[in-house]
């Protein structure tokens, strides 16, 4: 798969303070590739410098190869969607979805054509003639969806756009945008604070943190096989098991012996080291029985299954996802065991 976009150092300062180190990312033709990471970790500093909104302080921008690195927002052939719409309130739907194309002074044939695609796309033809004040929040989005759509860019930017939708048109709309991306066949970058929407869209995912790259992999390698402890805290829940390693090949956590034979990683050397498992990969059995030992603290109903909190001999909890026919109460005491393979290792430069 060719290269669509690439980033060779770009980097965003203000004065002293760094919004954006020096940055390298390259993002393939017709990939859905998200920036993710808490506030402040620079994704949509990042995001705004691929679009010409805000200028490099260093660095180089490449679009097919070609430096686009000063090229203005025009120029660089991308659609730009924000979380806040910004759709003309005094525009009707099929003017709000026509206007770049009108700027463009494309033949009022190939508009209405295009308007009419677009509108499809969405599934808002029937809503043509209304206008934004007469829409739902989810189908003004889909307008402002339509109106990037419309003259078919290339290169998709999507900036938080589903932000100020609630839970379940969020999850709607994810699916929904995900299809889009298909049929359109064109580049995404998508910017998102919220991991299940990550993974649930993303070819790849971009995890920042601290202005820099993280780790940049598939959504099921950043889960199963993340490069740091940000990252592993950061996607999904976590138990970082932490003690030693002994010479004998286990780990020495909570005054018990766990086996590492077969556990995903690279294996460390004697020395402190981090275990990662979880919480779907463990399971609740007698406390004889488990690798670890600890009574519950708290159950957690989430519809499909039930969270478990075990409080260990050490003060810390351990969560376990376990199926609601087994009625966990709080008090037991219980062991917590799982299968080695489903357990990885945090890189050995990873400290707690």
């Amino acid at each position: 798969m060719s290269v669509k976009l690439e980033t060779r150092g770009l980097s965003k300062a203000y004065g002293a303070f760094v919004a954006l180190q020096p940055t390298n990312i390259q993002v393939r033709e017709g990939e859905f590739l998200t920036l993710l990471g808490p506030s402040g970790s620079g994704k949509t500093t990042l995001l705004q410098m691929i679009s010409g909104l805000v200028p490099p302080s260093s660095g180089q921008l490449l679009i097919d190869g070609a430096d686009a690195t000063h090229a203005s927002p025009g120029d660089r052939g991308m659609g730009l969607v924000f979380q806040s719409y910004a759709l003309f309130p005094h525009m009707s739907v099929r003017d709000n979805v026509a206007y770049g194309l009108r700027m463009r002074k494309l033949p009022k044939a190939e508009v209405n054509r295009a308007v009419e695609d677009a509108l499809g796309m969405v599934r808002m033809q029937d809503f043509a003639h209304r206008y934004p004040n007469e829409l739902s929040g989810g189908q003004q989005q889909r307008i402002a969806l339509a109106r990037c759509f419309a003259y078919r860019p290339s290169v998709i930017l999507l900036d938080e756009p589903l932000g100020a939708l609630d839970k379940n048109l969020r999850e709607h709309m994810q699916l929904e945008i995900r299809r889009m991306h298909k049929e359109l066949g064109a580049t995404f970058i998508y910017v998102t604070h919220d991991q299940e929407e990550a993974l649930t869209l993303s070819d790849r995912i971009c995890l920042m943190n601290r202005a820099r790259v993280e780790q940049l992999a598939t959504p099921l390698e950043l889960y199963d096989q993340p490069a740091s402890r940000f990252a592993a805290e950061f996607i999904g829940h976590s138990n970082l098991l932490c003690g030693r390693v002994s010479e004998y090949g286990t780990l020495q956590v909570e005054g018990r012996n766990v086996a590492l034979a077969g556990c995903g990683g690279s294996l460390p050397g004697p020395g402190e080291a981090t275990l990662l498992v979880r919480p779907e990969a463990a399971q609740l059995t007698a406390p004889a029985q488990g690798v670890l030992a600890g009574r519950i603290e708290e159950c957690v109903f989430l519809g499909s299954d039930i969270r478990v909190l075990v409080r260990l001999p050490s003060g810390a909890v351990f969560s376990v996802r376990c199926a609601r026919h087994l009625h966990p109460s709080v008090g037991d005491e219980v062991g917590i065991s799982w299968q080695p393979q489903h357990a990885t290792f945090l890189p050995a430069q990873v400290k707690p």
